[in-house]
């Protein structure tokens, strides 16, 4: 019997599932008899021609009996090809399912052109080849894999064939059973038995259980990572209260990045941010002065800080992805830009209250009647109209450069891919209430 007929039919080693098995197998037992018995009275008849058994053969398929139509037509077409035939056994082939073997036949007409010797039959069967070949293709279901790139001397086998590019699709026809074998080193091998629905594009994710004995590699992980980030400073009025009366909380915002090396379970991390330390304006006054004294602060200062930090990383669950982080930073801060703005204020009556209401002094008794507080007598007799105040090192209170102390650093870091994390901390410093949030990539 021709093999592509015992191809095209199933018979063999393949077979197809559940309810459908039973049938299309009692189907394609009658077809090997009746293709036996065929060619078995065409060996005996030395009249049958290919030209009779193609016109026979297309008449069957048109009726619907492809069992009976296919080895004549493959008998016709392996003796001499025509469009015709050859697109006739193709239909035969997709009747029984035997996509692949369809397939092949569409490619060969569809990359035919029409030549004197066509009929008008053949010439018909090139003008709806394209279109067959078109549908057919999106009938065909295809199989690939999709290996970790952290597995080792991975074989996958289908059908006891080695597959050299597991990731390309491969095409099969449609309810056949098809043998899988992967196996990899220090891995536990899977074999299974699947079938394909029509249309289906299935990727398989290859996930093997490590071989007994053989300890399951750790991720990998990058040891260095740069990162961006939210770093601002909240400033509450009970901090300001620790050097004088009045004072409001206020929030610096602003950004940096930084730069990690991870060993084990440390993290190493150098940063560079800038913050802006606005301030509206605010009375304030030293701790146990006079009410006399208050002035308006207003702030348009910005800072660079540059810090070096240590965080001691706890997992909190098996794979590592969520962290609890702890540690400390130091560092030093540099506020060139901007300037801290005094103005004397004064009660609108004149008579103690709440220093919120006060009013910035135009100078010295101006208004009339503030002399008490618009005065020009002590070390603030000339804070008025927009003085600046100058910096520690000439004499004033404005810093400039400083010492910058986290302790301790506290956060959750969420690892999404090992090469990324998400890092939230906040610590106590000395330019505020720390706060952080950002993410870093590894390289």
């Amino acid at each position: 019997m021709p093999q592509g007929v015992v191809n095209a039919l199933g018979i063999g080693p393949k077979g197809t599932s559940a309810i459908e098995r039973s049938v299309r197998s009692c189907l394609r037992t009658w077809a090997a008899l009746a293709i036996a018995a065929s060619l078995f009275s065409t060996s005996s008849e030395a009249s049958a021609s290919p030209e009779s058994d193609a016109r026979q053969g297309m008449a069957l398929a048109r009726k619907g009996n492809c069992v009976e139509a296919l080895p004549l037509l493959e008998s016709a077409e392996g003796a001499r090809h025509k469009p015709e035939t050859a697109v006739g056994l193709a239909d035969c082939y997709v009747e029984l399912g035997a996509l692949l073997n369809a397939k092949v036949l569409y490619d060969v007409v569809a990359v035919e052109t029409p030549e004197r010797s066509h009929s008008r039959a053949d010439r018909a069967a090139l003008a709806s080849v394209r279109k067959k070949l078109k549908d057919l293709e999106a009938r065909i279901p295809t199989l690939a894999f999709e290996v970790p790139a952290d597995y080792r001397d991975v074989v996958i086998k289908v059908n006891d064939e080695t597959l050299e590019k597991p990731s390309e699709p491969r095409a099969f026809d449609p309810n056949d059973d098809i043998v899988v074998t992967i196996s990899a080193k220090d891995r536990k091998t899977r074999k299974e038995t699947i079938t394909l629905a029509e249309k289906e594009r299935r990727v398989i994710k290859v996930e093997l259980d490590v071989a007994k004995g053989v300890q399951a590699p750790a991720p990998t992980e990058p040891r260095t990572y740069f990162g961006a980030a939210y770093r601002g400073y909240v400033i509450p009025k009970f901090l300001t209260n620790i050097f004088g009366e009045g004072g409001r909380s206020f929030v610096a915002p602003g950004t940096g990045i930084s730069i990690t090396r991870a060993s084990g379970q440390l993290d190493l991390t150098f940063s560079l941010d800038f913050a802006a330390f606005f301030l509206s304006a605010t009375p304030f006054k030293p701790n146990g002065t006079p009410d006399t004294e208050y002035e308006i602060i207003e702030s348009d200062l910005s800072a660079l800080h540059a810090t070096f930090d240590v965080r001691w990383n706890i997992p909190l669950d098996a794979k590592k992805r969520v962290r609890f982080r702890i540690g400390a930073g130091v560092g030093i801060g540099f506020m060139p830009f901007g300037d801290l703005y005094r103005t004397q204020a004064y009660p609108q009556s004149f008579v103690p209250g709440d220093p919120y209401t006060y009013l910035p002094c135009r100078g010295p008794n101006d208004p009339g009647g503030s002399y008490r507080y618009c005065n020009q007598l002590d070390k603030d007799a000339d804070h008025y109209g927009g003085y600046t105040e100058p910096s520690w090192f000439a004499g004033g209170v404005r810093p400039l450069v400083y010492p910058w102390i986290a302790l301790p650093i506290v956060g959750m870091s969420f690892r999404p891919t090992p090469r990324v994390a998400i890092d939230v901390d906040i610590a106590p410093s000395i330019a505020g209430l720390f706060t952080s949030a950002g993410v870093r990539v590894g390289f």
